[in-house]
């Protein structure tokens, strides 16, 4: 895709959006998830939406291969196949939905409920009660959708793996092997939209890939002095700006 290419294709302001990929990538290297919460929106106000979609897509796709690469072994098999094939579900019922349904009011609903359990989250002391196995359907199924959707598939599995009471590194594995899914079919959507189609997409993300995969593991070393509080805490606060994020998607405050 890249051979023969030349910088021509880079598009202006190209830097911005590497700036930008390199710190969606620190987050999701401490949080394990939430790198297009932070950097679309921002890209969005200097690069049209296909090129920063498409971009930040690639992108998340290394990121969570390197994630789960680096200890395959410590996510937790059982909830990655409680999740998956739910998961995979939504992604089809997403697209399909896509093609019937104005999605606003979903969205609206999304954010809404994504921004009061981070609100209560957040207000809790102490250990939260874990959730149920009958969780996990639902959390996958949702994930997938909103993936496909909206672009945006981690807060529900997040949720449900949280309250799982898994230790961070575990988490955080378990968090990688479920977005794996979510994130590679939404690139597989956008390939089958067109959006891949643009040299200048696969010429940024190139150019972008050393600073994002610098940016993690920076954010690697960072997250291993975090403690398992610490760790909850960011991901509420991650949890609170992506049902924001959604709800100004949806157009409450445009």
């Amino acid at each position: 895709m890249i051979e023969g290419m030349s910088l021509d294709a880079l598009p202006a302001g190209f830097l911005i959006l590497v700036g930008l990929a390199a710190l969606g990538a620190f987050v999701y290297g401490i949080a394990g998830f939430g790198s297009g919460l932070v950097g679309i929106p921002l890209a969005l106000h200097f690069h049209e939406a296909r090129l920063v979609l498409a971009v930040f897509a690639l992108l998340d796709c290394v990121n969570v291969v390197r994630v789960l690469s680096s200890q395959p072994r410590l996510a937790v098999r059982q909830e990655v196949v409680r999740l998956v094939p739910a998961c995979v579900a939504g992604l089809v019922v997403g697209s399909l939905l896509l093609l019937l349904i104005a999605p606003r009011p979903l969205m609206l609903l999304l954010g809404v409920f994504v921004l009061a359990y981070a609100a209560w989250s957040l207000r809790a002391s102490g250990t939260l009660s874990a959730l149920g196995l009958r969780w996990a359907v639902p959390a996958g199924f949702s994930s997938g959708l909103t993936s496909s959707m909206f672009g945006i598939g981690g807060p529900p599995y997040v949720i449900y793996l949280v309250r799982r009471g898994l230790e961070p590194a575990a988490l955080r594995a378990t968090m990688a092997a479920t977005g794996l899914v979510s994130m590679g079919g939404r690139t597989l959507a956008f390939a089958a939209a067109g959006l891949l189609s643009d040299p200048a997409v696969w010429l940024t993300t190139a150019v972008a890939l050393p600073a994002s995969l610098g940016s993690l593991l920076l954010a690697e070393r960072v997250r291993h002095r975090l403690s398992a509080v610490a760790t909850r805490r960011v991901i509420e606060w991650l949890l609170l700006l992506s049902g924001l994020s959604l709800v100004a998607k949806a157009g409450v405050w445009a």
